[in-house]
């Protein structure tokens, strides 16, 4: 009898030890998501003022799309109509992201990292030196 309830002892100590890790994992995970998300939304709000576009476009779904349109391919309306279709959106995204980097003056190098760590080249062309110009639009 005794050894029953030393193995439901031992189960209820393993459940609660793991529901306290699960508990405190889910925390952790969420700051970092949100972290990650703010960065990348005051990023684009920036890149967004940079070109002379509102920066309240950076957090509207569809509208973000047409103004990266403006900024990286000159309204070019295939690219946009690219991101609603499968597959063909990573064309457009790959576009959006090498056109950004043209326009703010960064090379093919700068374009090809950010297409794998646009969270971290993001913020470093909203808060660093480069500077918008509109002539060296890709599309």
């Amino acid at each position: 009898m005794s050894n029953s309830n030393s193995s439901d002892a031992l189960a209820v100590l393993f459940a609660g030890g793991a529901s306290i890790f699960f508990i405190i994992f889910w925390i952790v995970y969420s700051v970092v998501l949100i972290a990650v998300c703010t960065l990348l939304i005051v990023s684009l709000w920036k890149i967004f003022v940079k070109a002379g576009k509102p920066g309240w476009a950076s957090i509207i779904p569809v509208y973000n799309f047409w103004v990266m349109s403006e900024i990286a391919c000159n309204n070019n309306i295939m690219f946009f109509i690219f991101i609603f279709i499968p597959f063909l959106n990573f064309v457009a995204l790959i576009a959006y992201i090498v056109g950004i980097c043209k326009t703010f003056g960064k090379g093919t190098g700068f374009a090809i990292l950010s297409i794998f760590f646009y969270l971290i080249t993001f913020p470093i062309l909203a808060f660093g030196k480069a500077t918008y110009d509109p002539t060296k639009k890709i599309c």
